[in-house]
């Protein structure tokens, strides 16, 4: 959520090299009508989120228990599945667009609205986890004899 926007992906690309994220949007979105998965790559590896240009007041609504803390203007929603590279992809992205926005991730799963900082900080523990989430999965994987 934020009171601005930012402009185009170039602009958003600037901000997520900013805060150092191997993460790279894809150059043919259109920012101002995002609508739907947004490719990425991570890590030189192909990932994305899914991106929408949510109505504040209505995502405010719907959440009429959580102090959002002001009246935002803007809320630009990342959806993922259950890929956790999706997800990490959508943190950086969000990260860094609150901070160049000037405005706040809010995590509905949590129920909890993060600053900029706070943001880094999930985005930093989920890449961290990264590597342990995956040998877990692969190890499933291989218990139910699927493919990893």
């Amino acid at each position: 959520m934020s009171d601005s926007r930012l402009g185009s992906i170039s602009d958003w690309q600037i901000a997520i090299n900013g805060e150092g994220f191997p993460l790279r949007l894809s150059d043919e979105v259109q920012l101002e009508t995002a609508r739907g998965f947004l490719p990425a790559d991570l890590r030189d590896q192909p990932s994305g989120f899914e991106c929408y240009h949510d109505d504040v007041r209505e995502l405010m609504g719907t959440y009429g228990q959580i102090d959002f803390g002001r009246q935002w203007r803007h809320a630009l929603g990342f959806r993922t599945g259950s890929d956790i590279k999706e997800l990490l992809a959508a943190w950086m992205a969000a990260t860094a667009y609150a901070r160049a926005a000037n405005g706040v991730v809010f995590d509905p799963q949590e129920s909890k609205i993060f600053t900029p900082q706070q943001a880094l900080d999930v985005t930093r523990n989920i890449e961290k986890d990264l590597p342990s989430f995956e040998r877990a999965m692969r190890e499933f994987a291989k218990k139910i004899g699927a493919k990893p």
